[in-house]
């Protein structure tokens, strides 16, 4: 195998993950987490892997060639990329060192970063021109100074809200909750709850989160599987997995649908690109439901503390 150095830190089974931080008070309705992803690689090294979040993101890869599927055509990209809400496994390629950095964007302000609904951005990206371009560019100019790199970020996106003023919605901030916590409950029950028809909240969980309720519940079902398979569940939240899926088959489905492989294939995958935003998700979920829980009990230490801050030699 060839030289991989992770400077965000390692999980304790040794895989690349990413440095993230939970955003102040201010942003917390706008931004579920802020990321920086430094994975040293050799330069002429091909890396073929997928990105699959829950939430809409903005992502700014930074060095390497990448390069994403689309209609079958690798399609290159670089600079400041929104990416709407996931579905199914984006499959992106890149050669050279990982170096990206961004932030998760909450459904409710979804209105805040793009003008289209979700729905008409779901499993796409759309390059970022302008000001916004420029000052995400400006924010991610040296991504090997996390501090300031976070620091940047919050200031840009802040800005952002203050220019674009659009109040968060209010259903969607409480489906995502409803989501995070208990992804098992009918769609039925919940619009009840939230005294709306089950036609109404469809238009808005598609409008805010880019998909439909069911299907937001399931992938947020299926991620806190992977995450279990991967080692990242979040202690008092996640044992209980395993349960929310009827049988093999059904787990299998679910495995098909989202990323394209069996259970097995999955744990056999290495996913470079997919394990560092699963633990960004992880961390967010930690902090949120297991707040006395100080350290992320998967990660290396360690490998953090030896990384962080290192330029690679000249």
């Amino acid at each position: 195998m060839r030289s991989v150095i992770p400077r965000t830190g390692a999980s304790r089974g040794g895989a690349p993950l990413s440095l993230s931080r939970t955003p102040p008070d201010s942003l917390a309705g706008h931004v579920a987490r802020f990321f920086v992803t430094v994975i040293e690689r050799p330069a002429d090294e091909l890396l073929d892997d997928f990105l699959f979040h829950e939430n809409a993101y903005i992502r700014v890869p930074l060095v390497g060639t990448w390069e994403t599927l689309i209609d079958g055509n690798w399609v290159g990209y670089e600079g400041p990329m929104l990416f709407g809400p996931q579905q199914r496994r984006f499959p992106v390629r890149c050669r050279g060192p990982v170096l990206a950095a961004g932030f998760a964007i909450r459904p409710g302000a979804w209105l805040t970063f793009c003008d289209e609904p979700a729905d008409r951005m779901a499993d796409r990206l759309v390059p970022l021109d302008g000001d916004w371009s420029a000052a995400l560019r400006w924010a991610t100019a040296d991504v090997y100074d996390h501090e300031q790199t976070f620091a940047r970020m919050e200031q840009v996106v802040r800005e952002r809200v203050v220019i674009r003023a659009v109040p968060i919605d209010p259903v969607s901030a409480a489906f995502e909750r409803i989501a995070r916590v208990d992804p098992v409950r009918p769609v039925a029950d919940i619009a009840a709850e939230f005294g709306m028809s089950g036609r109404r909240l469809d238009r808005t969980v598609r409008a805010h989160f880019g998909h439909l309720p069911k299907t937001v519940l399931r992938r947020s079902r299926f991620l806190d599987m992977a995450a279990v398979m991967r080692g990242l569940a979040v202690p008092t939240a996640d044992e209980l997995a395993e349960l929310r899926f009827y049988d093999a088959s059904h787990l299998n489905r679910e495995f098909r649908e989202f990323v394209g492989m069996t259970p097995a294939q999955f744990r056999r995958s290495e996913t470079m690109l997919f394990t560092p935003s699963l633990e960004v998700r992880q961390q967010r979920k930690r902090v949120e439901l297991a707040p006395h829980i100080v350290a992320a009990p998967w990660r290396d230490e360690d490998a953090g503390a030896k990384g962080e801050g290192v330029r690679p030699q000249a």
